[in-house]
């Protein structure tokens, strides 16, 4: 079978979708014809004003606003701490300069000029030199690094100002130069000391300081907990100091003891030849002569009843237990040096009192005794030998060589690796009178605070 031709696909007519449109465009005319007419009512367009009452001033007229194109939002700022040696070297483009104020030069203008406000906010009055105040100054340098004087003072600066109180500016400054010369030496010194140890620190001895630092700080790391930012806190709370520069001070106070445990320290030996010397030298002070302790009761002889009272309670009673009664009237000890026995040396004024004490042996007393007015009974209650011999003052000596050597090595070390440095005497007498004149702004106060 042989299929035939395809059957054509049927459309809609035409005709009647024209007619649709052409219907559509005729009523559209129409509405618009109709709007225009006699029928259609105007429409009336409000403004502002017309909600405005009549009696209401006009609203001045605003201007519109201007485009202004949106700006990109500022990058989050980072806001950071600074210490305070840190900003003394100055912060960004400003810079700090220690010292005297600059002059003002004659063409600048006077500060508030211009404003209508005078220069010193009260009158237009020059300033004099009385009128500024010194806020730092760079006294000098210690082993290069910048001594300045806020940064050196303040740590003492309590200390000073309370010790001026009640004191004339002579006897102040002499105080202040004796006080500040003394912690100059000891600050010089330590930064020579420093400075030579590190020098001195071998690879291995470097490598090994580092691994002791680390075991500290994560000790006290560890003490609060594993938090370093609490371990920070606590230490600037207990002692004015962060992780970091308590870790640094550790770092210096070890490199200084070794310096001077490897440089002075293990130069000072003491032989016994020296503890015998030294014994042999200051024999009286170890074998001073025996001392006798006395004790006496001295009562009114025309009180018949003292002096009765007396006797009966030494029959039964020990004579230290009755040296206390009230009735005494010389109950304090008598020490007499005995270099020559007790029968050789002086002990009372009084003869009969001294035939007495002379005869007798710890323990004894003898008595009464009517020395005119008073009667007295004395007793010998011990005789104290206070000798000491080498074997018992060896270790004292031995102690007491040790610190006089340690102290004299020391002294001369120290001079060497000042010469060193080329720190004289006079360098440290500048530097003292610097300071001092600084801290007599700051600090003198023979009022009080």
């Amino acid at each position: 079978m042989v299929d035939g031709p395809a059957a054509p696909r049927r459309r809609a007519p035409r005709p009647l979708v024209r007619v649709a449109a052409i219907a559509a465009a005729v009523l559209a005319l129409h509405g618009c014809a109709s709007r225009s007419g006699p029928a259609f009512r105007s429409v009336e367009r409000l403004t502002p004003e017309d909600f405005r009452a009549p009696d209401a001033p006009a609203a001045p007229e605003r201007p519109l606003p201007a485009y202004a194109p949106e700006r990109p939002r500022a990058e989050r700022v980072q806001i950071r701490t600074l210490e305070e040696s840190e900003a003394r070297e100055g912060v960004g483009e400003v810079v700090v300069e220690a010292g005297a104020p600059p002059e003002a030069s004659a063409d600048a203008p006077a500060e508030g000029e211009g404003t209508g406000a005078p220069a010193d906010g009260a009158s237009g009055a020059e300033l004099g030199p009385e009128d500024l105040e010194l806020v730092d100054a760079l006294v000098g340098d210690i082993n290069g690094r910048p001594l300045r004087a806020r940064e050196w003072l303040e740590p003492m600066g309590a200390r000073l100002r309370a010790e001026s109180a009640g004191r004339s500016r002579e006897e102040w400054r002499e105080f202040a130069v004796q006080a500040i010369k003394g912690e100059l030496y000891r600050q010089l010194t330590d930064e020579l000391l420093l400075a030579e140890a590190r020098a001195a620190l071998t690879p291995e001895e470097t490598a090994g300081l580092r691994v002791f630092l680390e075991r500290f700080e994560r000790d006290v790391v560890a003490a609060n907990y594993g938090s370093p930012t609490l371990a920070d806190e606590r230490l600037r709370q207990t002692l004015g100091t962060s992780l970091e520069e308590a870790k640094r001070e550790r770092e210096r106070l070890l490199l200084i003891r070794e310096q001077v445990q490897n440089k002075v320290w293990n130069r000072v030996q003491v032989s016994s030849r020296d503890l015998q010397l030294e014994y042999e030298r200051n024999l009286d002070k170890y074998n001073p002569p025996p001392q006798a302790v006395f004790l006496t009761i001295a009562v009114p002889t025309a009180d018949a009843e003292a002096v009765g009272a007396i006797g009966e309670r030494l029959k039964s009673e020990p004579f230290p237990v009755v040296a206390e009664d009230e009735r005494n009237l010389d109950p304090s000890p008598h020490v007499r040096q005995i270099p020559e026995g007790l029968e050789n040396t002086e002990l009372f004024g009084i003869a009969a009192q001294q035939e007495a004490a002379a005869g007798l042996s710890p323990g004894e007393w003898a008595g009464p005794l009517e020395l005119g007015t008073v009667t007295r009974w004395v007793y010998l209650d011990r005789i104290e030998d206070n000798s000491q011999s080498l074997y018992d003052v060896q270790l004292q000596l031995r102690d007491q060589i040790t610190e006089q050597r340690r102290a004299e090595e020391q002294t001369r070390y120290l001079l060497k690796i000042l010469t060193r440095a080329g720190i004289n005497e006079n360098d440290l007498r500048s530097l003292t009178f610097g300071l001092v004149d600084v801290a007599e702004q700051w600090y003198y106060q023979p009022d009080g605070p």
